[in-house]
């Protein structure tokens, strides 16, 4: 029986280990969830079928057709030839009717084929792209969520260090008072202190709830208390930083469809060159005297080679071009502009993660001081040389301090992080 209650004991400790989640796992987790990553295969299945779509304009191309006409007037012999030779015949009904079946197959189709199959790609090209840039947006919405938690945690840990700081002073002063070494004013003062450290606290664990739940959903993961983030490590960047965006892969796609457009303009006004086999069953048919004569219907079959040139497509050639080359030109600007403004944020973070090494350097000496100060300030208190006011305005001194080093540290790693994302390095 005690064999099995030590088993119990080992999976309840299992079952209430804590879960961590790290920056990366949560970004992936992230992508996993989002409805968007649907999209990926739809994308590639509409390019598939748009491609084997054009390619199939080379195989032979069937067309079945049934027509019945009437007309006014039939071609017959005149009067005339008639008595000069003993011909027997009513010459053409003037209803005709044929029923036919031609296969065409192409030779020579100007590109157009060529071009529809670039055009496929070059679209599917650049919806991957779209897709790539929306996905990796969506790591700088996990980012803001999970510094944003870290920040509040290191917060409610300095926090709590500053209540358990205040208690301990507490039981100090209370002896002091028991002593008459200070008054119930003092003593009623920390006590203040002490419960405005505790509404700091639960407005702390409020913000970091809505941000823990916020980034559960984005995840898709239920954060319980016991759910932990860890802090990341510090990314090492490269002091050249370049711009490695999906955004301009996204640009490049763009450029390769207009292009694959430029192909297709040139494509309208090239010749098309096929052969095509016809077979018919018509009234008449080819021979025209013998039905002329019998008025019956015939089969007959009928080949050939087609040449084809719509030289139409010469009225807006010029104009089509030049719409896709100012097309370009606009793309490029708009590359140019967004390069812009991504040297102009990596400049900015670049020099925000600077100030906080800076001011991260001189953290701990500001704490050993702070700390110093209050240690004595505690024993002057002792003695009766200072107030137990003056020992609360070095306890929060002393707390401030290590919370600007506890978030200095968090926003330099979130900083870091924003300048990782930015240059995508």
């Amino acid at each position: 029986m005690k064999r099995y209650l030590f088993i119990l004991f080992l999976f309840s400790n299992f079952l209430l280990t804590a879960q961590t989640f790290t920056l990366e796992e949560c970004q992936q987790l992230a992508c996993d969830n989002y409805p968007v990553i649907q999209q990926r295969g739809l994308i590639d299945k509409l390019a598939d079928y748009t491609v084997a779509n054009a390619r199939k304009n080379w195989l032979p191309q069937l067309s079945v057709a049934l027509q019945a006409t009437y007309q006014t007037d039939v071609m017959a012999f005149p009067d005339e030839l008639v008595s000069m030779f003993p011909l027997d015949f009513d010459g053409l009904r003037k209803d005709q009717y044929k029923a036919s079946v031609q296969i065409e197959q192409a030779i020579y189709e100007g590109g157009a084929v060529k071009a529809q199959v670039d055009r496929a790609k070059a679209e599917k090209e650049v919806s991957v792209q779209s897709w790539e840039v929306e996905m990796y947006n969506l790591q700088e919405r996990v980012n803001q969520l999970y510094f944003g938690t870290l920040l509040l945690q290191e917060k409610r840990n300095e926090v709590d260090i500053l209540i358990g700081e205040l208690e301990r002073n507490e039981r100090l002063v209370q002896s002091y008072v028991t002593n008459g070494v200070a008054g119930q004013n003092d003593l009623d003062l920390l006590r203040v202190e002490i419960l405005s450290a505790r509404q700091q606290r639960s407005d702390l664990e409020a913000s970091q709830k809505a941000y823990r739940t916020m980034l559960g959903i984005m995840i898709n993961k239920e954060f319980t208390t016991t759910t932990n983030l860890a802090k990341p490590v510090m990314p090492s960047l490269h002091p050249q930083l370049s711009i490695k965006r999906p955004e301009l892969n996204y640009f490049d796609a763009q450029d390769r469809y207009l292009l694959s457009q430029q192909q297709g303009v040139n494509a309208q006004v090239r010749p098309r060159i096929g052969l095509f086999l016809q077979g018919a069953y018509a009234n008449p048919g080819l021979n025209l005297f013998a039905d002329m004569v019998e008025n019956q219907w015939s089969p007959y079959l009928m080949g050939g080679i087609k040449f084809q040139w719509n030289i139409s497509g010469f009225y807006t050639r010029k104009n089509d071009l030049s719409k896709i080359e100012t097309g370009r030109m606009q793309l490029a600007s708009q590359r140019e502009t967004f390069l812009y403004n991504m040297n102009l944020k990596k400049t900015q973070e670049s020099l925000a993660v600077e100030r906080m090494q800076k001011v991260m350097r001189e953290d701990d000496e500001i704490i050993r001081l702070r700390q110093a100060v209050r240690e004595r300030t505690e024993v002057q208190v002792e003695n009766g040389s200072r107030t137990v006011s003056d020992l609360l305005r070095e306890i929060h001194a002393e707390s401030l301090a290590r919370q600007s080093k506890a978030t200095h540290e968090i926003e330099l790693l979130k900083n870091m992080y924003e300048l990782k994302f930015t240059v995508n390095q």
